[in-house]
């Protein structure tokens, strides 16, 4: 049982000091004298953070928008979109097929089963992705990205407790125009992107067409294979079709392919003394005796992997008179995927599985938006989400080397594989409002709530069964199938107050509360162990100050957060057998994180600009009581650091033009700090990950009019390379490093 208690956002001098930082520093703005530079002033933002066309000053939510910086060619895909937010931790997930850890405020994923609903939404032009899978998404076809700072449950739902990425594509322009570009770099890149928009009837009919080849050697040499590994191998491509047959109406039908063929990952041998990959003397797969460096490793296979994701989002909007716009979001994804891990990362034959998913989702949303003449305004919507997933494994080698040695029933072909799996279906139906009223020009007050109610029906294979492809053996039935049902509903509030102080500065505060689903967990395996996970709750406090500048050449938007979760969920391995280690998931009772977020853009002269970023996160655990290591004993874990929680994130990207022969020549550097992470739940020294420095930088030649542009870029220009470790106690302890320093070039065209 969860003991209640009270929330304190300011309950230690640390947090006293920092708010109080951030007031000194706000105060320094008042000082800053006004300059008359009209022309200077930065292009006005629009961002749809509250499901309706608004400027990003004007809104009370803590959102970043990443749109002209989209053009630069270091920015290859989501993870390098950290720089520009604070308290943003992305990372690409090896094991899954274009998979990302995306963690906002210290929330995040930490594990890619499909059982395990990520707590950071994906949007993609209004549809949500379910799972971390599929949704690395490459820089191509995308006109603004936006990434909004805690809870969103109202518009947004469930499964976005610790924030949202919202991805919009480019748009059916009903124009000839197109946007084509081939990037190179050392490690063998070679990728061609190509976005072209075609009118077929004028004002009414369009279509736009897109087709992306990612491709690259990798930058791991293996010593066992003698040739690169890590590298990617993906084809993206499809159309978007609009039509407006009337001012008031239109529809448009996106669909795109995804085929990624990519390494999932190159990894190198960190097993440790006590792992059985280093005790058997006949595997040797040891730490202390590789010759595993940063970009060389001995694995004796690729993380192959073939997967394919079909996406199609049918979007239409009725303007059904001056003052309410119907809009329908209709979206469908299937994901067919494969993923091969070889845990033991050695050259000994020890622990390979081999990961096969379906995933088919299905949603609708029919939203209504008010735009009356008069204070009050409202965004009113149902909403329903389907999934139906299936997966299964093949465990390699383990099994026969076990039964070797007596651990594991015997004899076995050292072809044999052991095969597991589960399924499950989901439907989720919810409805929402958010009702604005304007008391009058300065004050504004929402309110606004979500329903939600899900299902899930689970089957999962109560332990592997072994099998003999190489001998015409079928896959097998799941052994003792176990099944697991059960229901949740829940109402998530919200509610924020803005006073314009004058055209220039909004303050504003907020409170939201938001859920992550409860469910079972799949991959764990062994179901005398209870799979049931409860979901996750939170509720959110937030300050902040929204202003601008020196005649609009400058914004400064600091927040204030305190978020108290509670039962939030954590995913831990626990060792059953030498043949069977669990993951399972646990409900943490409480989680206190607060927190202050300073963002700022500025453009000094007419050729130079500046943005910057700031986040300081103070997370920590109240009453984390729970076994943790599957002996039965409750213990108080109270004092562990919530892991992939940096405590300081800061960015700044800087871009300066200089106009130079027949046109311009723009230098853009771009700097990322992240604090030292822990990425294991029990703290463990391997899951220690120190704080990083990533220098990164381009240079471009634009010309005429900007149509041609040639740039040679640099990614992690320091070197500075990091490890992050997971185990399979006590099997084996496997690691895997961010790339390397990078020179690339690129040659874009647009018309």
């Amino acid at each position: 049982m969860i003991s209640k208690h009270q929330p304190s956002m300011l309950n230690t001098p640390k947090r006293l000091t920092v708010a109080a930082c951030a007031a000194a520093i706000a105060a320094v703005f008042q000082s800053i004298p006004t300059l008359a530079q009209d022309d200077l002033a930065l292009e006005e933002v629009i961002v749809t953070a509250t499901r309706r066309d608004e400027s990003l000053q004007d809104v009370a939510v803590s959102v970043a928008a990443i749109t002209k910086e989209l053009k630069q060619a270091q920015v290859r895909r989501l993870e390098d979109l950290a720089t520009f937010s604070p308290s943003v931790f992305i990372r690409r997930t090896p094991g899954a097929g274009s998979a990302a850890y995306v963690n906002i405020r210290g929330v995040g994923s930490s594990d890619p089963d499909k059982s395990l609903d990520p707590p950071v939404g994906i949007i993609m032009d209004g549809m949500f992705l379910g799972t971390v899978s599929g949704v690395l998404m490459q820089n191509f076809d995308i006109e603004r990205v936006e990434i909004l700072r805690g809870p969103q449950g109202t518009l947004f739902g469930k499964n976005t407790t610790g924030g949202l990425v919202n991805i919009i594509r480019g748009d059916v322009t009903m124009e000839w125009g197109g946007d084509f570009s081939v990037a190179l770099d050392e490690h063998g890149r070679e990728d061609v992107k190509g976005v072209v928009n075609v009118p077929l009837i004028d004002d009414t009919l369009g279509i736009k067409l897109f087709g992306a080849q990612i491709k690259s050697d990798g930058w791991m040499y293996n010593t066992t294979l003698n040739e690169d590994v890590g590298g990617d191998d993906i084809i993206n491509y499809g159309f978007a079709m609009k039509w407006a047959p009337t001012e008031n109406f239109d529809i448009k039908v996106h669909y795109e392919r995804m085929e990624d063929e990519s390494d999932q990952g190159a990894y190198v041998n960190t097993n440790q003394d006590t792992d059985f990959a280093c005790l058997l003397p006949f595997l040797g797969d040891c730490y202390r005796t590789s010759q595993d460096t940063s970009t060389s490793n001995s694995m004796n296979g690729r993380n192959f992997s073939d997967n394919e994701y079909n996406t199609t989002i049918v979007t239409a909007n009725w303007e059904i008179n001056s003052g309410l716009q119907l809009t329908y979001i209709g979206g469908h994804r299937d994901q067919n995927e494969q993923n091969m891990q070889h845990f033991d990362a050695g050259p000994a034959d020890w622990l390979e599985m081999n990961y096969f998913n379906d995933w088919e989702q299905t949603s609708h949303e029919l939203r209504l938006t008010s735009s009356f003449d008069g204070p009050f305004q409202f965004v009113a919507g149902l909403y329903s989400f389907d999934v139906d997933y299936v997966q299964r494994w093949d465990v390699a080698h383990l099994h026969f080397v076990l039964s070797l040695i007596g651990a594991y029933p015997g004899p076995l072909a050292p072809t044999s594989l052991n095969s597991n799996g589960q399924n499950q279906e989901t439907d989720s139906i919810a409805g929402f409002v958010s009702m604005d009223y304007a008391f009058n020009d300065s004050w504004t007050l929402t309110l606004g709530g979500r329903y939600t109610k899900e299902e899930k029906d689970f089957i999962g294979g109560n332990g592997g069964v072994p099998y003999d492809p190489a001998a015409g053996d079928p896959i097998p039935p799941l052994f003792d199938p176990k099944p697991y049902a059960d229901e949740w509903s829940e109402f998530t509030p919200s509610a924020s107050l803005r006073w314009q102080i004058n055209d220039d500065m909004m303050l504003w505060t907020s409170y939201a509360e938001g859920f992550k689903s409860g469910g079972f967990f799949g991959r764990q395996a062994d179901f005398n162990i209870d799979p049931t996970f409860e979901p996750e709750y939170v509720k959110n406090y937030e300050l902040g100050l929204k202003s601008t500048w020196l005649d609009g050449r400058l914004t400064f938007n600091p927040t204030i957060f305190f978020s108290d979760y509670e039962e939030k969920q954590e995913s831990i391995l626990i060792p059953v057998s030498l043949s069977n280690v669990a993951t399972v998931v646990r409900n943490a009772s409480t989680e206190e994180i607060f927190g202050v977020e300073l963002e700022m853009n500025f453009q000094i002269t007419q050729n130079w600009s500046l943005r910057a970023n700031y986040g300081y996160i103070d997370a920590e655990y109240d009453n984390y009581i729970a076994d943790i290591t599957g002996d039965g004993i409750i213990t108080d874990n109270s004092n562990l650091i919530p892991r992939n929680t940096p405590e300081n994130t800061f960015g700044v990207i800087t871009t300066y033009d200089a106009d130079i022969g027949p046109g311009t020549l723009q230098t853009t550097v771009s700097y990322r700090y992240r604090d030292t992470v822990e990425i294991e739940a029990s703290n463990a020294p391997f899951g220690h990950m120190d704080s990083i420095n990533d220098l990164s930088g381009s240079i471009s030649y634009l010309w005429s009019d900007n149509r041609y542009r040639i740039t040679v870029y640099g990614k992690n220009l320091t070197d500075d390379q990091e490890l992050a470790q997971g185990t399979i106690a006590p099997l084996t302890t496997r690691g895997w490093w961010t790339p390397p320093r990078t020179i690339g070039a690129e040659f874009a065209i647009s018309f």
